[in-house]
């Protein structure tokens, strides 16, 4: 590698990294993007003077070769990067690789999207007269009204929930930004409850197991003595009894979407970013097509043509 290919590669790792993608992510992207520079010095270009025609003419060449269409897809996404990063130096001013879709590849599950009152039913409806049950409504209550990921559910320590501001404070990961958003009114009252009562009770509470001990925690939501180790439980028991409420139900992923469909009908593609801790704007564009291809297909099953 010569001193300008090892300058490149660096600024470009550099901008992954200020872009919190994992070393492993790193490392693939770069094997990513040197096939693309390799196709370029084939070529004879040079990357600022790429044009929408020219990446058609790469993707052509790649598929020729028999690479797949998802493979292709992966190549774009990193190129995409690597083409953001030179507007970032001020090398270039507009990414060509903006307006770029691969065909034939498989889109995401389209699920059916649970409507605000068939979310805010699962909540008031779900049964709470145990300790571990009041703290599966606790979740179930971030999951439909703040549209929080499982994995930032575990995340969650008890200071990130501010009572006196009614706020909640969700850390940014390697996948998502952090963000505070607001809590419902019912849910500062709920949220008193579990914290100062039954968070409590679970706590002082000795797990079933005899090797088990209890522990001192500051995670939200807990089991049995402090433990940590079976937040997935938690999750599986959470869903089983709501999917007894609503039959439609098939997982949290399915809430997380329907409550950021729910967002996009009432702010803008930016806010409703912000509010779902996408790192991208493409994610959040993801679920307005999710919608507009859910009403299709609702529409040719009760309504079909011919």
């Amino acid at each position: 590698m010569n001193s300008e290919d090892l300058q490149r590669t660096n600024e470009f790792i550099n901008y992954l990294k200020s872009k919190s993608f994992t070393t492993k992510s790193i490392k693939g992207r770069l094997n990513a993007i040197r096939l693309f520079w390799k196709w370029l010095d084939m070529e004879n270009l040079e990357a600022e003077e790429i044009s929408y025609s020219d990446l058609l003419l790469f993707m052509k060449f790649k598929s020729q070769r028999g690479v797949t269409q998802r493979t292709i897809q992966n190549y774009m996404n990193t190129i995409h990067h690597y083409f953001e990063h030179l507007i970032e130096e001020q090398r270039i001013i507009k990414n060509p690789a903006e307006e770029i879709e691969v065909k034939g590849v498989k889109r995401k599950v389209l699920y059916y999207i649970l409507e605000p009152h068939e979310l805010q039913a699962l909540h008031n409806q779900f049964p709470a007269s145990k300790p571990n049950q009041i703290r599966n409504k606790a979740m179930l209550s971030l999951l439909v009204n703040q549209g929080l990921t499982t994995a930032e559910l575990s995340r969650l320590e008890v200071d990130d929930i501010n009572l006196t501001q009614g706020t909640i404070d969700i850390k940014g990961s390697p996948r998502s930004n952090g963000r505070i958003l607001k809590l419902e009114s019912h849910q500062i009252m709920e949220f008193h409850q579990y914290i100062h009562e039954i968070r409590k009770a679970i706590l002082a509470t000795k797990p079933k197991r005899n090797y088990q001990s209890k522990v001192e925690t500051d995670k939200l939501f807990i089991g049995d003595g402090g433990s940590t180790d079976h937040f997935s439980n938690y999750i599986t028991q959470l869903m089983i009894q709501a999917r007894k409420l609503n039959p439609n139900l098939i997982n949290a992923k399915q809430i997380r979407a329907s409550v950021i469909t729910k967002w996009l009908r009432m702010y803008n593609l930016r806010e409703v970013q912000y509010l779902a801790g996408h790192r991208y704007i493409s994610s959040t564009e993801s679920y307005l097509e999710n919608e507009m291809e859910g009403l299709i297909e609702e529409v040719q099953q009760f309504h079909p043509l011919g």
